[in-house]
């Protein structure tokens, strides 16, 4: 029987901290060690990451992030769990399975995107999964993703593919992105007068305290950027990532949803115009994804594993139904493509 003890984030050592990040996050620790209390949202709702130590060795985390959501017209506390990793050796010992159990007692909402060594230790706590959410990835310069031709200078194929992806777009206009540090003031006042539907389904509740941490206090804020198009706003954020342009459209609101389609076919344009390789989103808006078909066919969209529990049995049927406004703001979807930063 091993001998666990479980500790918050903020009580343990930065060095012990950072020696397990190089082991489970080889490619991200440096940007996890720097800017963790941003990450996990540390000081908001008095959740953190807990880690799990053995002989004063950090073996396991469970990273949190703290979020509100709305049901119906309550708002209740509830956690992403993020960087759920155990060191190899520990694994299939119960480490897993002591941490989710110790997280699932901090709010009566818990929730994740996760791969499948996570969902078997959280399908033993009564987790359920979802799979309406879609990740939405588009390769504008496939020529990347080739590794006999990725080195070459092969600017005829790429203008060739571009200049077929564009006749599908089949759009004359154009639009330019806005830099969001010399203009956050725009999204703030649009984002408090957005399109609020009602819903029967749960909701990530999105207030201005939220939109500080997420966007204002981002620390590669310089890499935020926006698109407006007839009251349509999308927030996107450029990942440079080895020797990929990856632009992400992590938040998409309206004012009036009747060009939500459209916005998404002009930022395409530009990202092809503009050497961006990978175009990348994620929804569960069926009406949006249907309607940009023309650039996204079906073997582009992909479904992401979308767990979640709640001890409270009204609360856990109304999760089954999933969330119809989570985006790739949410939980760490965004965030975990950057590497080497």
């Amino acid at each position: 029987m091993i001998d666990y003890r479980i500790d918050k984030i903020s009580k343990v050592k930065i060095d012990q901290l950072s020696q397990f990040y190089q082991k489970v996050f080889k490619n991200r620790y440096k940007i996890l060690i720097n800017h963790w209390k941003w990450w996990y949202r540390i000081n908001y709702l008095d959740c953190e990451p807990i880690v799990l130590i053995s002989n004063n060795e950090i073996v396991g985390q469970l990273g949190l992030i703290p979020v509100k959501i709305k049901i119906e017209n309550k708002i209740i506390s509830a956690t992403w769990y993020v960087d759920f990793a155990i060191l190899p050796e520990f694994q299939g010992k119960g480490a897993g399975s002591k941490l989710t159990k110790e997280g699932m007692k901090i709010f009566p909402i818990q929730m994740a995107f996760c791969n499948e060594e996570a969902l078997r230790v959280y399908k033993k706590f009564g987790w359920q999964i979802n799979m309406s959410v879609k990740r939405l990835a588009r390769p504008i310069n496939p020529i990347k993703w080739m590794p006999l031709l990725k080195n070459l200078d092969l600017k005829i194929f790429r203008n060739l593919f571009n200049n077929s992806l564009k006749k599908k777009i089949n759009i004359t206009e154009s639009i330019k992105p806005h830099s969001f540090n010399n203009n956050s003031n725009i999204i703030f006042d649009t984002f408090s007068k957005k399109k609020v539907w009602l819903s029967p389904y749960p909701e990530i509740y999105r207030d201005e305290n939220w939109l500080s941490w997420r966007l204002l206090e981002f620390p590669f804020s310089k890499d935020i950027q926006f698109f407006e198009y007839k009251e349509n706003f999308a927030i996107t954020h450029i990942v440079k990532s080895k020797n990929i342009k990856r632009l992400h459209i992590i938040l998409q609101y309206h004012l009036d949803v009747s060009h939500e389609a459209k916005l998404y076919y002009l930022i395409a344009k530009w990202a092809i115009e503009n050497e961006v390789d990978l175009l990348w989103s994620c929804s569960n808006n069926q009406n949006l994804i249907n309607d940009v078909k023309k650039i996204l066919p079906e073997y582009f969209i992909k479904p992401i594993t979308f767990a979640s529990f709640s001890s409270n049995e009204e609360i856990h049927k109304k999760l089954n139904l999933g969330f119809k406004n989570i985006q790739g703001v949410d939980s760490d979807s965004d965030i975990l493509p950057i590497e080497n930063i």
